[in-house]
């Protein structure tokens, strides 16, 4: 904890973050180095990369985790829960104005021709991802093994999407105590018996809140209220990636398991998603209102109310693990920054996470590309274009996503009023 930051600073400038935060995980994390290292200097650049090394460690939103990390550090638990829910809290409100406005308006020539610009946006922006993360991670032929095989897997065998994160980790693991000869003690020597106990507390603590929230569901008597809760705790735990890593999945149940929302709108909320601050798992909010406005929940006769009413659902149990994570890990972490144990591991995992990704590319792709009409079947070569253009604009401009998707949407537009 670091008692010369006055809490109420930082709380502004969390706040002001949760409100700039644009363009994605990389994005938010060169935000967060560039203000918290370098200008303000509360945080050295050690103690900034040592955070940011854990929170890839694991499932869930990396940017959020590194933001709440960073506030524990500050100011410890208050000050990592204020980090973490100011990061989320704009983008939450701002994301349900925006589905709001997409339920009720997206169906006439303007809206239809903004989402279709930034579809391709959205399509473009996924393979820019794939080839960010396949540059930094895929450096040896064994990881591009590895991602072959999950996108194989996943596309061609319909394998599940844990199994495959799971079986990546677990081949990681083999590797890695083949090549360094793993030492037990080495291994384990970081562990402070009173940190493992008040970590330990703190699991109970969150478990205890999940268990009571949960409850109040159960009570509920609301078979969609329960489905969401149940769906988005266990992506919260199993999503080893970050967000684009979480998308595959949600992709993978909501379209083809639980039938909720149909391919287009998930590539619609991936495209408000984008468009707002945040991080992009936000999308879980979208996902929980549209699925709520769908259905009326609690006999309510309100389809504002029941859209909410999910929309925070869908949220909480999301980000509650992501707390968790860090509040448990990281008293842990700061006595083990030494230790490089599951360095090979989470290369196995980012690797596979590149394949998923990739796949979920493709099927957007394709789903987008190749029209059904009236039973007739056409290619849309000016969509193909679109994503060409927006994809060579990232890569090779360097331009941002919120001012490709803006481009985008008014092409759309244009597209369709003249086309």
């Amino acid at each position: 904890m670091n008692n010369k930051i006055q809490l109420k600073e930082a709380i502004l400038y969390w706040l002001k973050l949760g409100f700039i935060s644009f363009g994605g995980p990389a994005s938010q994390i060169s935000m967060m180095h560039e203000d918290i290292v370098e200008k303000k200097k509360w945080i050295d650049d050690k103690s900034f990369f040592h955070a940011l090394n854990f929170t890839m460690l694991l499932p869930g939103p990396e940017a959020q985790q590194l933001a709440t990390y960073l506030g524990w550090l500050m100011h410890g638990r208050l000050g990592g829960l204020i980090a973490g829910i100011l990061f989320i809290v704009p983008s939450f409100f701002i994301l349900t104005a925006l589905t709001y406005v997409y339920i009720n308006f997206s169906d006439n020539v303007w809206g239809e021709g903004v989402l279709y610009g930034v579809k391709a946006a959205v399509i473009a922006i996924i393979f820019s991802a794939t080839i960010k993360i396949a540059k930094k991670v895929l450096k040896k032929i064994y990881y591009w093994l590895t991602a072959i095989c999950a996108l194989f897997a996943i596309n061609i065998i319909d394998a599940n999407f844990p199994l495959i994160i799971i079986s990546a980790g677990l081949i990681g693991f083999i590797f890695h105590f083949k090549e360094k000869k793993l030492d037990k003690q080495n291994f384990l020597n970081f562990i402070d018996n009173k940190v493992l106990k008040k970590s330990f507390k703190t699991f109970l603590i969150a478990l205890s809140i999940w268990v009571v929230v949960l409850t109040f569901v159960l009570l509920a008597k609301e078979d969609i209220l329960l489905n969401l809760s149940l769906f988005f705790s266990k992506a919260a735990l199993i999503t080893f990636g970050g967000a684009y890593a979480l998308l595959p999945y949600v992709f993978q149940n909501i379209i083809e398991s639980h039938g909720w929302l149909t391919s287009q709108q998930m590539i619609d909320g991936l495209a408000l998603g984008e468009s707002t601050p945040g991080p992009l798992i936000m999308i879980v909010t979208y996902v929980g209102f549209i699925v709520g406005w769908s259905n009326d929940i609690l006999a309510i006769g309100n389809p504002l109310i029941g859209a909410l009413i999910c929309a925070f659902v869908a949220t909480f149990f999301t980000f509650l693990p992501s707390f968790a994570f860090i509040f448990i890990g990281a008293p842990l972490i700061e006595l083990s920054k030494e230790n490089k144990t599951l360095d090979i591991p989470l290369s196995f995992v980012t690797s596979a996470v590149v394949g998923l990704i990739a796949n979920l590319g493709f099927v957007l792709a394709y789903n987008s590309l190749w029209i059904n009409n009236n039973g007739a079947e056409y290619f849309d070569i000016n969509l193909l274009v679109l994503i060409v253009l927006s994809l060579l604009a990232l890569q090779k401009a360097k331009v941002g996503i919120l001012p490709l998707l803006l481009t985008l949407g008014l092409t759309g537009m244009m597209m369709k009023l003249y086309f």
